[in-house]
């Protein structure tokens, strides 16, 4: 049978090209292309409005029958609730389109774009030791009208003796996007300097290198920061696989935590009697927020306060001059992030009543694991949107009924959406199996 040529058409427009640069250009050039997306967007935000308006109504309804002491009235729930996650279903399928458009108009040309290398890859590959790992990611914009949240799949160190230690990272950047950047430029470069100075890959050398290339990246920006009054700050939940040269054949995973992104470990439970083979899951992170008892120790020992602002914040306790402004009560959600020169140095800026020292610190929190491929399935890490309306539990599940990592990325970002998420929203979910 004849090979078939490859189609060139833009499916918006209803034309046909000669080749791929001719549908390049068109995509990039052409009026009527970009008459037709701003229409396409038009249409897609007008329904996105329509279904929060009937999802709202059909919560007041569901509300008012599940309240209400008629039988009759009482008897709808069960009708309500379905329309109600049918219209839920739609809300987040109008979000999925409208973060197409925000990241290439269409997957086709999202796959086109990451092979001419102008859009980060969202799976990447790797192996470690008998271990053979597939990474897939998501990452929505949202309701937000920036996206500060990053990811990277793709961080290769190479230990002094040899070994090699891959690794991913999930940050989730605020008051701008200049510091999560500077993390997603700076920070592999500096981990790989830190990691060969060691004289070999070990627990403790690698732990030690992973907090001394926090320090430097954080002092870097902070040093740039200071020059241009800066506020940017983010966060970081970094993933480092790796055996060592005493241990072969023992892959272990690194967890990284600065700020309230989160992981998991979802394994296996052995079948039994009782039952057919189930899902645990286990935390790789706990999340830095200000009122974590030790964390709320630490930032009142300076000085600072935390208080509950809609949710728990680290507050400078008096106004401070920052940027050629008064700021009358500066406060963070997070208890640890990179960046954040305000609450590093609050008494550089008149905050006389903090002590030298940080109120949000870039010193991250270390969890060390040992996988066992015949139990252990699948890591999920994933920044706060996530985590804020779905349980540990939930999430693992999203992601053990799909068939690929990079679709249970997509499910369990759409499915953070659909529960009420709107905030940017990045998923990265890793697995593996032994290589043969």
């Amino acid at each position: 049978m004849a090979a078939v040529a490859p189609q060139h058409i833009c499916y918006l427009c209803t034309r046909k090209f000669t080749d791929a640069a001719a549908l390049k250009t068109h995509e990039q050039y052409s009026q009527l292309h970009q008459q037709n997306l701003d229409r396409q967007d038009g249409v897609i935000r007008q329904h996105k409005e329509e279904v929060i308006s009937s999802v709202n109504r059909l919560r007041q309804q569901l509300h008012d029958a599940v309240s209400s002491s008629n039988p009759v009235t009482s008897s709808r729930a069960g009708a309500i609730e379905t329309q109600l996650r049918q219209q839920i279903g739609e809300f987040s399928q109008a979000q999925e389109a409208i973060e197409y458009r925000r990241a290439g108009s269409d997957p086709a040309k999202q796959i086109r774009n990451a092979q001419a290398g102008t859009f980060r890859a969202t799976r990447h590959e790797m192996r470690c030791g008998r271990l053979h790992f597939e990474v897939g990611a998501a990452c929505w914009q949202g309701g937000k009208e920036m996206n500060e949240d990053r990811f990277v799949l793709d961080i290769e160190l190479l230990s002094s003796d040899g070994l090699s230690v891959p690794g991913i990272m999930v940050l989730d950047g605020h008051s701008g996007s200049r510091c999560v950047d500077h993390l997603v430029e700076r920070l592999p470069a500096v981990l790989q300097a830190r990691v060969a100075s060691k004289p070999l890959l070990s627990d403790d050398f690698l732990r030690e290198a992973v907090v001394e290339a926090c320090a430097m990246v954080d002092e870097e920006f902070l040093t740039w920061a200071r020059q241009q009054e800066a506020m940017d700050g983010s966060t970081l939940l970094l993933a480092l696989i790796y055996e060592t040269a005493s241990q072969p054949g023992k892959t272990r995973l690194l967890v990284a935590n600065v700020g309230d992104s989160r992981g998991i470990l979802c394994r296996a439970t052995a079948p039994d009697s009782s039952g057919p083979q189930g899902l645990q899951v286990f935390r790789l992170s706990e999340d830095h927020k200000p009122n974590r008892e030790d964390e709320r120790q630490r930032i009142e020992a300076l000085g600072g306060t935390v208080d509950l602002h809609g949710v728990w914040r680290v507050i400078c306790p008096e106004q401070v001059v920052f940027g050629g402004r008064t700021i009358a009560r500066w406060g963070l959600a997070v208890s640890r992030a990179f960046g954040d020169l305000l609450l590093k140095e609050p008494y550089k800026y008149g905050c006389t009543k903090v002590l030298p020292g940080q109120l949000v610190s870039a010193e991250p929190e270390l969890r060390l694991v040992e996988l066992d491929p015949s139990l252990d399935r699948f890591v999920v890490l994933a920044c706060d949107g996530i985590w804020d309306v779905l349980q540990d539990q939930d999430a693992g599940a999203v992601c053990a009924g799909q068939c690929g990592v990079e679709l249970a990325a997509h499910c369990l970002v759409k499915h953070a959406f659909a529960a009420g998420s709107m905030d940017n929203l990045t998923a990265v979910v890793l697995t593996w199996c032994v290589c043969g």
